[in-house]
């Protein structure tokens, strides 16, 4: 038996649905990347658990893409195993004091129906792209501060419950999140609003504001997280980086901070924009900026640029 024959035999009650030889520049927001050998995409927790427990039979790590808001793979595509959560693992539901949501579902969307519900609280969120499940690992990386919305997420890992970790409040809230998520996939995660009320919820990745990117094609961004008090699209800005290029790949100058990218652009053109301009802001103004995008080499593993 192969994984090939064994993940097929999992379709026959509809899921998970297998995928070979798929392009992965259909899958991210920048429309780069190579082939990837395998795409499991999974509709519900069973279905994806099947596959979990499954890949882990044979020993393989795996890779979610969701939205690709953040992703970066490689130009030779991905030799480990892609996971894609959709159907019912991209539903969400609104209740009194907040949401839950599945790992795919919009976060943007989430929020924006939580606010024309009268949730305040969560306005701040809603110019977020990606999935819920994007957000959280960002958040985990501490690139994007959930902690003081997130009460709780649910994940799974191969061989094993469904798993409850509920996020700590209060003052670390802030400072990223305390999950660990080696070999485990975020299913769904609670989101409620801020102790301290409405309208006090500040996302670090809109400082540099967000202007009219929602209309703009092949773009992603944020691309640079500042350190604490440093914006990092005013520090772009003062280093004469905006406009710049690296073949198919440019930094946007309006909203700043954000990458934009032609039909001919490569994952390798993105890679070479992002570390010229981290060069360049710390040569001219003395900062170092830290990358948000998401950048993975052939067998899943990140690359720090």
């Amino acid at each position: 038996m192969s994984l090939k024959t064994d993940l097929r035999s999992l379709q026959e009650g509809g899921e998970p649905e297998i995928h070979e030889r798929v392009d992965l520049r259909a899958w991210t927001a920048l429309g780069v990347g190579g082939l990837a050998d395998l795409l499991i995409r999974c509709r519900s927790a069973d279905g994806l658990r099947r596959a979990l427990d499954l890949l882990a039979t044979y020993g393989l790590g795996w890779v979610v893409v969701g939205s690709g808001s953040r992703l970066v793979p490689s130009d030779y595509g991905l030799r480990v195993p892609v996971l894609n959560l959709s159907g019912n693992l991209s539903l969400w539901e609104l209740d009194v004091a907040g949401a839950v949501a599945w790992s795919g579902a919009n976060l943007a969307q989430v929020c924006r129906a939580a606010t024309r519900s009268g949730l305040g609280g969560f306005d701040a969120l809603t110019v977020a792209s990606g999935t819920v499940g994007g957000a959280i690992q960002a958040a985990q990386r501490g690139h994007f501060p959930l902690g003081r919305v997130l009460e709780w997420t649910d994940v799974a890992r191969p061989g094993r419950a469904v798993e409850r970790i509920r996020q700590p409040w209060g003052d670390g809230a802030e400072r990223g999140l305390t999950l660990d998520l080696a070999r485990h996939v975020i299913l769904r995660a609670r989101l409620r609003l801020p102790a301290d009320g409405p309208g006090e919820l500040r996302i670090r990745l809109d400082e540099d504001g967000v202007g009219n990117w929602q209309r703009q094609p092949r773009t992603a961004g944020p691309v640079f997280i500042g350190p604490e008090g440093v914006r990092a699209g005013v520090v772009l800005a003062e280093s004469g980086c905006l406009g710049m290029s690296a073949g198919g790949a440019r930094l946007s100058e309006s909203p700043p901070n954000r990458i934009c990218t032609s039909r001919s652009a490569r994952a390798a053109d993105v890679l070479e924009l992002t570390q010229s301009a981290r060069e360049r802001v710390k040569e001219r103004v003395g900062v170092d900026l830290e990358t948000a995008l998401c950048f993975i080499d052939e067998h899943g593993h990140r690359i720090d640029p």
